[in-house]
C-alpha cells in the first residue's frame, strides 16, 4: 500500500481539539493511496535508548496477575489505561493484542518518568 504523510493536524483533519493528555497527536496522519483515506499510524515503532533502557533508576516490575491486559496493568500502576502503550513500548511488544501470561514479569516505567517519554516522544514525531 503506497501513503503519503500529511502535514495536517489531526484538529485540522477533524475538526475536534485533542486534550492536553491525548496521545493521538504523537501519531502522524497518513492518506492512503487513494487519496481520500486518512489513518493515524498508531503502531509507528519508536525504540528507546539502549541506556535508558538497561538503566535500573527508570524501572521497576510488575508480575501479571490471570487474566490482566496491558490496559488493567496501566490503569493499575499509572491510573489512566490509555497509559497501555507505554508499557508496550518498554518491553519491545511488536504485537500488543496477543496474551500476557500469568506470572510474567514485565518491565514498568516509574510513573514519575512518564511525563518525560511522552514529551521525548513528541519531539520524535516533530522529526
Amino acid at each position: 500500500m503506497a501513503v503519503e504523510k500529511t502535514n495536517t493536524s489531526y484538529f485540522e483533519e477533524t475538526g475536534n481539539r485533542l486534550s492536553n493528555t491525548s496521545q493521538l497527536k504523537l501519531f502522524p496522519i497518513f492518506l492512503d493511496n487513494d487519496r481520500e483515506t486518512k489513518f493515524l499510524n498508531l503502531f509507528r515503532s519508536y525504540k528507546l535508548n539502549e541506556d535508558v533502557q538497561t538503566d535500573v533508576v527508570f524501572f521497576g516490575t510488575h508480575e501479571v496477575s490471570n487474566d490482566e491486559f496491558w490496559d488493567d496493568i496501566a490503569y493499575k500502576l499509572y491510573g489512566v489505561p490509555q497509559l497501555w502503550w507505554v508499557i508496550a513500548l518498554i518491553n519491545n511488544v511488536v504485537n500488543p493484542f496477543e496474551e500476557l501470561s500469568d506470572g510474567d514479569n514485565i518491565k514498568i516505567l516509574k510513573e514519575d518518568y512518564i511525563y518525560n517519554l511522552i514529551k521525548d516522544l513528541e519531539q520524535l514525531s516533530d522529526l
